[in-house]
């Protein structure tokens, strides 16, 4: 703060606005010693700056008013003067004779603490641009106060008051926004696991997996997430990042199947402008928005080799580089890496780089495909039955048990993602017949039609595939088939179709089966 209001210039005063404007002090210490230096320059005995927001002016601070003033507001509609100061663009001045009421008559204080009259007044509006963000007055109990004062002082005052409150304002508006952020973001961390069980399932498959991941979120260490398209990894992902000590920090998601590979390095490590036609900006990657949080890297066996390379260094040691610049960035990131495709081969074939494969295979875990959790569907379908009630603003929605038997005999080649779709579609048609309320029949679903695509029509269709092949979907469907009968005993399983239990097991991984 200023030690002295001693000004030889006005430009000392100016200097001295600027260092409690930009000094380490509270927003009201700085206004406070900001309107002390302007009464010293301007002679005035009370001045204050207003804040102009959803039609009318608060008080920021203000010097020699009763201290209940800073409690009021003031809508132009109810003062004149007010009005008039933030109509103008330049100082307006009123005189002492002028009819108008002053808002501050009465509040003056005087050295003994008496409440005195307003003789004269000027006011400056504060705009930037066509934003009005307030007002700077001041008053004097002398009439011919501020006649030797030249306009131009109020307005540096003002221009100075201008500035600061914009960027107050401004400051203020990205406080409440990263607030809210992080109520939303904490919100939703607390959604996800409310309802993670429930979304991952209860099957003995599941509670494995469940368990995996409590192990694994407490630490740092970068997850690959394997399985077939649609058995929920990228719920899988949020799971992980709301149970581990980041989860306050944003968890980004990459789609790496849909990333242009002239795009891909861009958006993975940003780029600075100039770096290729259009780049007009310098603009951060996901790596640099997911600092201090989680990037989920989905699809990642679809990268291309060439983005390969330069992903490895960055989850090797966490060094980033934009393109089209020569500085490196570290980057504190947990990277969670997910693919339906069997790495290890895409290895053997040349496709993906071993290198980066063992980076991002640190701890991998397998979510296994619905059909061989069958205990989940029923949970499942009633967690998406909740989903669509809500959507569709329906009272009550269920499953009659023999849909909920047909939902258990299909074999789900889409997964989870497939009986979602499934359920809302059945429930869409159902209401529009049952109305309010739906229960759902084995008729309202539209996969018998594909489950019979899935056992009658095989063969027929097999003889026209190559002998492998054939061979495969014959002894895929068998090893399911009999899975389902045995209630998902794999020791069973393979004592009925004459196998070893350790080759079954290693059958039904080559064919996708777990």
């Amino acid at each position: 703060m200023t030690k002295s209001l001693e000004f030889k210039t006005l430009e000392e005063a100016i200097r001295a606005v600027v260092l409690s404007l930009t000094a380490n002090l509270s927003m009201k210490e700085r206004y406070t010693e900001f309107l002390n230096i302007f009464a010293k320059i301007t002679g005035n005995h009370a001045c204050a700056l207003l804040r102009y927001q959803d039609g009318v002016f608060a008080p920021v601070a203000t010097f020699g008013l009763l201290p209940e003033v800073q409690e009021l507001t003031f809508r132009p509609q109810q003062h004149p003067r007010l009005a008039a100061i933030m109509q103008s663009r330049t100082p307006v001045r009123f005189a002492a004779n002028d009819p108008r009421p002053d808002p501050y008559d009465a509040m003056l204080l005087n050295d003994a603490g008496g409440r005195l009259g307003v003789h004269t007044c000027v006011g400056c509006s504060l705009y930037n641009e066509n934003t009005l963000f307030g007002i700077l007055s001041a008053d004097s109990l002398e009439p011919c106060a501020f006649d030797h004062i030249d306009d131009q002082v109020f307005q540096t005052f003002a221009a100075l008051a201008t500035v600061s409150l914009r960027y107050e304002t401004y400051i203020s508006t990205l406080e409440r926004l990263a607030r809210h952020r992080e109520l939303v973001a904490s919100e939703l961390v607390n959604e996800t696991l409310q309802r993670s069980n429930q979304a991952l399932g209860e099957s003995p498959a599941m509670q494995r997996l469940n368990r995996e991941i409590d192990i694994v979120s407490k630490s740092d260490l970068t997850v690959l997430l394997l399985g077939e398209t649609g058995v929920g990894k990228e719920v899988v992902a949020r799971v992980i990042h709301a149970r581990s000590q980041r989860a306050s920090q944003p968890l980004v998601y990459v789609n790496c199947a849909a990333l242009p590979e002239s795009l891909a390095e861009s958006e993975l490590f940003g780029h600075v402008r100039g770096a290729f036609s259009g780049a007009n900006t310098d603009r951060a990657g996901k790596f640099e928005l997911a600092s201090g949080g989680t990037l989920f890297l989905d699809e990642v066996g679809e990268l291309p080799l060439s983005i390969q390379a330069k992903l490895l260094r960055a989850v090797q040691f966490g060094e980033i580089q934009r393109l089209g610049s020569d500085k490196s960035h570290r980057a504190d990131v947990r990277i969670i890496a997910a693919t339906n495709r069997h790495l290890a081969g895409e290895v053997k074939e040349g496709r993906f780089r071993a290198d980066l494969y063992h980076r991002l295979s640190v701890y991998p875990l397998h979510v296994p495909p619905l059909r061989d959790r069958i205990d989940d569907i029923a949970i499942l379908a009633d967690y998406f039955l909740a989903q669509a009630r809500a959507r569709l603003g329906l009272e009550q929605v269920g499953l009659a048990p023999a849909t909920i038997e047909l939902l258990n005999t299909y074999p789900w080649p889409g997964n989870v993602r497939e009986l979602e779709h499934v359920i809302l579609r059945a429930v869409l048609r159902a209401a529009s017949i049952q109305g309010r309320s739906v229960i759902l029949e084995p008729g309202d679903l539209d996969i018998t039609a594909e489950n019979e695509n899935h056992t009658d029509d095989t063969p027929a269709k097999s003889a026209e595939l190559p002998l492998a092949q054939a061979v495969d979907i014959f002894q895929r469907e068998r090893i399911l088939a009999t899975l389902a009968e045995a209630d998902q005993n794999w020791s069973e399983s393979a004592r009925r179709l004459g196998l070893d239990r350790g080759n079954l097991h290693r059958l039904a991984r080559r064919l996708g089966i777990k």
